[in-house]
């Protein structure tokens, strides 16, 4: 990372309040204040979305995932699901999905070892993913030091644990042919890693994707479509209404009209160009805004005998691991535990960035020399942050979105 303190730590590649206010409560008679630290909470802002600041971790979704109401029901009974857990079955499955998982694996280039191949489990893949229909299109690699330590003590519990990790020109596989800089597999997760790094010019996950130069298409940067526009009937997207940096309206005529923006922008569209029935949760009725998700993440640091361990944390990609699925969506028994979901077990080596890599155990001052010697004791035998559980974070009747009338956007909107 070039400047960790201006893009990590300050935020730089992210909506800055005063561009977009988001309010939050708890409870739905609190009354919701705005989030001025977004923490783990990064909206994107630039071309690019998300992509700009994505590890590139890109899971396949369990084939329970896409029936998880009736999954759940078949194995548990009804009543074993919380009265107020609103999850749905997606409409579509696995299976009808998987050829175009396939189709984005090979047009990015991504590594990794199949797990199960058309049904049938292969050794050092992960054995609880869904069938795949042909193996990756470049194989998989050795893991770095510290998921490799992860693997071993996979091997003393016996549970399962797959890591890969590839860099290669991928030349060919696709029209544009750009490079695919680095991609990891780790489980049943797709990883999709575009290092920007100083000193090479390589492209960035939404570059690769850009259609072909040949193809005539413009790409408007620094506005804000503000609504979306429709014909009488109410039933027919027109095209847009947007906002160019000198505040002043533009519209946009269209075809067609996709929304392909965060799940938080896309609902906040549709609000405001009052597309579809608001979800209102009192009465539990509407649909926009309505089971709303985030992620659930659990991390912990280990501090290990500097003598005996050199984990070489400056040797890594932007997602490179070691990942458990045993305990990952309904990859176990929940009946003796009450209650459903899960989670992966891993370790995932994103490279040494200067700041958030300088750990120190429990104790140690806050600066000064004893600071600056715990830094230099633990920095090479320190499991760095990235160690812990990414879980399940299923739908529920009282946390959703909507529109919060005392507050506006840059632009004037709510």
């Amino acid at each position: 990372m070039q400047d960790e303190l201006r893009y990590r730590v300050r935020h730089e590649l992210f909506l800055r309040p005063d561009q977009m206010t988001f309010t939050f409560r708890n409870k739905i008679d609190q009354s919701a204040l705005p989030i001025r630290s977004w923490g783990a909470f990064m909206p994107p802002n630039g071309v690019g979305g998300g992509g700009v600041h994505w590890n590139a971790e890109m899971w396949r979704f369990l084939p329970s995932d896409f029936v998880l109401k009736t999954h759940l029901t078949e194995r548990y009974g009804k009543d074993f699901l919380p009265k107020d857990m609103t999850i749905q079955d997606w409409g579509i499955t696995y299976d009808e999905l998987e050829p175009h998982y396939d189709r984005f694996e090979y047009l990015c280039g991504t590594s990794g070892t199949a797990g199960n191949l058309n049904g049938k489990i292969q050794q050092g893949g992960n054995p609880f993913e869904g069938p795949r229909s042909r193996p990756y299109p470049t194989p998989a690699q050795g893991p770095a030091v510290q998921p490799h330590f992860v693997r071993q003590g996979r091997a003393r519990t016996r549970l399962q644990a797959v890591s890969s990790a590839v860099r290669q020109s991928l030349a060919g596989l696709y029209k544009s042919a750009r490079p695919a800089n680095g991609t990891v597999h780790l489980l049943r997760l797709l990883r999709v890693v575009r290092l920007q790094q100083l000193f090479q010019s390589q492209s960035a996950d939404h570059d690769s994707s850009l259609p072909d130069p040949q193809t005539e298409f413009s790409a408007r940067d620094n506005s804000e479509v503000i609504k979306i526009n429709v014909d009488r009937s109410g039933r027919h997207a027109t095209g847009v209404t947007f906002v160019d940096t000198s505040g002043e309206e533009w519209e946009q005529p269209a075809d067609l009209v996709i929304l392909s923006a965060f799940s938080l922008f896309n609902v906040q569209l549709l609000l405001h160009s009052k597309i579809g029935v608001p979800y209102d949760a009192a009465a539990n009725t509407g649909v926009i805004g309505r089971n709303y998700t985030h992620q659930t993440v659990s991390t912990v640091n280990g501090f290990f005998d500097r003598k005996k361990f050199n984990f070489n944390p400056f040797i890594a990609s932007g997602a490179i691991g070691m990942c458990i699925d045993e305990f990952n969506g309904d990859n176990f028994d929940h009946g003796p535990h009450g209650f459903v979901g899960g989670g992966y077990l891993g370790q995932v080596q994103t490279g040494a960035r200067p700041i958030e890599s300088t750990l120190t155990p429990p104790g140690t001052p806050k600066w000064g020399a004893a600071w600056k010697s715990a830094v230099r004791d633990n920095y090479l035998s320190t499991v760095k942050p990235g160690a812990g559980v990414h879980g399940s974070s299923y739908a529920y009747r009282d946390v959703y979105l909507g529109l919060d009338p005392p507050t506006r956007t840059a632009s004037g909107v709510r």
